[in-house]
């Protein structure tokens, strides 16, 4: 009786309740509406794919969120497992990087970050092939970018009006 119990409390908690969705668009729109807060809503700052995952980044209240996009028989859901992250002032910007975990096992690792001085109209990344510019979207001071170098081996600097 007790074995039973057990099995029965597993198999109880490894139901999945997330929603799912007819198409990739609607898991995405009903994935921004639950991470809103305070009625503010996340602006997507791009959603891009990766390895055959698609990934979604947003704004949520000047926090920078990332989520995936899992698929199954059941159609597609909103998978997030890193936190929002939020970015102190007291400088001009502020860089922070984290690996996104898909629900497939696919490790995607993201540079993010915030600039303050809004004299700063982009960001350039070195150190994983050639430079990138990491732009400002959707009037968001945020920039991110999927990496493949360590994280320690990358370097942001900013570009600022006139230069």
């Amino acid at each position: 009786m007790i074995i039973l119990s057990i099995l029965s409390l597993l198999a109880c908690s490894n139901q999945d309740s997330r929603e799912w969705f007819e198409t990739e668009e609607e898991a995405i729109q009903y994935g921004l509406r639950t991470e809103g807060f305070e009625g503010i809503p996340p602006k997507i700052l791009s959603t891009k794919e990766y390895r055959g995952e698609t990934l979604v980044f947003f704004d949520l209240a000047g926090d920078f969120g990332a989520a995936s996009i899992s698929r199954s028989e059941k159609g597609y859901s909103w998978y997030r497992t890193a936190p929002h992250f939020g970015f102190e002032g007291g400088g001009d910007y502020s860089t922070g990087g984290f690996e996104l975990s898909t629900e497939s096992g696919v490790k995607v690792p993201v540079i993010c970050g915030k600039a303050f001085d809004v004299s700063i109209k982009k960001m350039v990344l070195s150190g994983d092939g050639p430079q990138r510019d990491l732009t400002f979207t959707s009037g968001s001071r945020l920039y991110f970018s999927i990496h493949e170098a360590d994280y320690n081996g990358l370097e942001v600097a900013p570009v600022r009006s006139g230069e």
